[in-house]
C-alpha cells in the first residue's frame, strides 16, 4: 500500500511529529518500509492504537492529544496517483487483487477515507486485505506470505506480489511468488505489465 498506491512523506511526517507534536526523536521510529519500537509493536499487532497514543504520547509535548497524533500521522501519506487509481480498477476487472501489507489500526484509520475519496473503496477494490497488525505477522517473515497465499486461493507461483521494499520482495520470492520490486516515482503500470 504505501510506497506503492500510497505516495509516502516521511520528512514531511517527522517534521508535524516535532513541530506539531514535540516529538524530537520521531525520527528513531519512523522509516518508510519498517518502523521501530512501539510503532513496530503496533504494526506486528502486539499493542493496539489505545496503547500505541499511551506510549506515543509520553513522548509527545503537554497538552498533545490523540486527535494531534493522527494529523501529525496524516503528513506520511499522499493521495493515489488518478493513473494508478484507474490501473488498479483496470486490473480488477480481469483478475483478483489483494492487499498484503505492514500496516497498523492508526494508519488504516487514515487509508480507508483518503483511498475512498481516490475512488477506490479499499473494501470493494480489494478481494481480501491481509494487514500486519491483525495477522501478527511482518513482511517479510514467510509466514505471512504462506497464510496470504493461502487465503487467496491461489498458488504462490500464480501471484504477483509488488513493493517498494527489496527486502519484501525477497521474501516473497523465497516462498515461490513472482515478485516485483517498485521504485516510486516510475511507472507502476509497465512494472506490472513487464511482469505479467
Amino acid at each position: 500500500m504505501g510506497g506503492v498506491l500510497l505516495p509516502l512523506h516521511l520528512d514531511r511526517c517527522i517534521e508535524a511529529y516535532r513541530t506539531i507534536a514535540g516529538f524530537k526523536e520521531i525520527d528513531k521510529y519512523l522509516d518508510p518500509c519498517h518502523q521501530r519500537g512501539f510503532f513496530l509493536d503496533m504494526e506486528a499487532g502486539r499493542i493496539n492504537m489505545a496503547q500505541f497514543m499511551v506510549e506515543c504520547l509520553k513522548h509527545c509535548a503537554p497538552g498533545t492529544t490523540p486527535e494531534t497524533i493522527l494529523r501529525c500521522h496524516d503528513q506520511f501519506f499522499g493521495t493515489p496517483a488518478p493513473e494508478n487509481v484507474a490501473l488498479v480498477k483496470e486490473l480488477g476487472q480481469k483478475y483478483d487483487i489483494f492487499m498484503l501489507s505492514n500496516n497498523n489500526e492508526l494508519s488504516m484509520t487514515l487509508h480507508i477515507p483518503n483511498f475512498e475519496r481516490a475512488g477506490l473503496p479499499l473494501d470493494k477494490t480489494f478481494k481480501k486485505m491481509f494487514l500486519s497488525h491483525e495477522m501478527k505477522l511482518l513482511k517479510p517473515d514467510p509466514e505471512i506470505y504462506r497464510l496470504a497465499i493461502e487465503g487467496s486461493g491461489y498458488q504462490a507461483h500464480e501471484c504477483l506480489f509488488i513493493d517498494d521494499s527489496k527486502a519484501n520482495v525477497d521474501g516473497a520470492l523465497a516462498v515461490g511468488m513472482k515478485s516485483a520490486l517498485y521504485v516510486p516515482g516510475t511507472s507502476l503500470r509497465s512494472l506490472i505489465e513487464s511482469n505479467l
